[in-house]
Parts: C-alpha cells; structure tokens; sequence
C-alpha cells in the first residue's frame, strides 16, 4: 500500500523528497499513469507522488523555436501550443491526453516518426530535476547551441525517475510540415521490401514513418 500525493510547484517536490530521504521511504513518481508497466515492479510500498500539477509553460520564445514546460504538462496540451505558431514536437505518443512530458521522457517513449525526426532524446536541450536527497540540479539551457554543463538530459531521459524526478524541460521544435502523405505497398516477398526501403532511402521523398504490417495487421488495415 503506498500513500498519495499531489505536487503543484518544484518547491513542494523538493520538501517531500526531503521528508522521504529523512524517512528512508521510497518515492514513486507518476504522470499520467499510462505506462506503469515499465521496469520492474516495486518492492515495497513508498509515496506515489501525482506530477501533474506541474503544468505550465514557463517560456515560449517561438521565433527561436524552442519551449519550455513543466514536467507534468499533458503531451496533448504541448502540442495544442505548438500548433498554434505551426510548430511541433515530432513525438507519436498513446493516450496524449494523459500522457505527460516527464513520463514520456522518463519512460524514453518517441513513435513511428523517430524514423524521419530522431526520438525524444534529439529534442531536450535542457532540463531540471530533483535527486532522491531532494536537491536540485540542471543540465542544458534554454538555446539550441549550448555546451554549458554536463549533459544530464541525455542520462535521464530512459531512468525511469531513478535517477532524479524531471520538473521542467527545455524541447527544440520543428515547424509543422505543409503537406504529408501516406502511401500503402504491398511487397510479395523480403527482398521486394528490402529493395523498397533502399529505392526509398536514396529518394527526393523526406520519409518520416515506415510501418511494416504483417499478419492480422495487415489483414485489418486492408
């Protein structure tokens, strides 16, 4: 049985983490819940400790292409931002609704698209976090190019909150593309697939997404 708590500013975070590292009891951060599956499942009761209440966004400079939000900001909300200056965050992510930044970072979630626009790591170029003794560190900042510091968003981006809780992050954006396609092929066989993929590859086209179907999933899609 764990016990419930609800963060609203990084301030409250660190206070609790505080308490819990005094208490030796462990902390489990949670977003929008979509994804408790992942890692090993705790072994022993702790505080489940709801993020979401981090939600704002703190900087939203669109001309330099780049925001900065709170870790506990819905995916959904983000990219309704983004959208409105014809600016994205090339992330396919379930449940959007729910899902939030933090958790897709931590969980080191990108999609179908990684293949034409890289994974989640490619995007953060600076991020703030909280240790288990409750104190605060960062990494990064707030432009494109910057070397400053040791590069903390790479190793926490996939920790699963065992390294830090995430409370605020800084994503680099692309611009909205004007025009997209999707195109179905139906190879008979590896090698006509493999031929594709190469022809594809050396093409004028700019592919962001290859699915290969097989099976029922081809089956339903036709």
């Amino acid at each position: 049985m764990s016990d419930q708590f609800t963060i609203e500013t990084p301030e409250q975070l660190t206070e609790l983490l505080q308490t819990a590292a005094a208490q030796q009891t462990p902390v489990y951060p949670v977003g929008g819940a979509t994804s408790l599956d992942f890692g090993l499942p705790a072994k022993q009761p702790g505080w489940n400790v709801d993020l979401t209440g981090l939600n704002r966004v703190i900087d939203y400079p669109a001309a330099d292409m780049t925001i900065t939000v709170q870790a506990g900001m819905r995916i959904k909300d983000l990219q309704q931002t983004l959208a409105a200056n014809q600016q994205q965050l090339p992330l396919d992510v379930p449940q959007a609704d729910r899902a939030t930044v933090g958790g897709v970072l931590a969980t080191n979630f990108s999609g179908h698209r990684r293949f034409g626009y890289g994974t989640a790591r490619d995007y953060v170029i600076g991020i703030r976090a909280i240790d288990g003794r409750g104190e605060a560190f960062a990494g990064g900042g707030r432009v494109v190019k910057n070397v400053a510091g040791y590069d903390f968003c790479k190793l926490l981006i996939g920790s699963l909150g065992t390294l830090g809780i995430i409370t605020e992050v800084t994503f680099k954006l692309r611009p909205l593309p004007n025009h997209t396609e999707a195109l179905i092929v139906a190879p008979q066989n590896l090698a006509q697939l493999d031929e594709l993929l190469e022809r594809l590859g050396q093409s004028v086209a700019q592919p962001i997404a290859v699915e290969w179907l097989v099976g029922p999933q081809w089956q339903s899609l036709a």
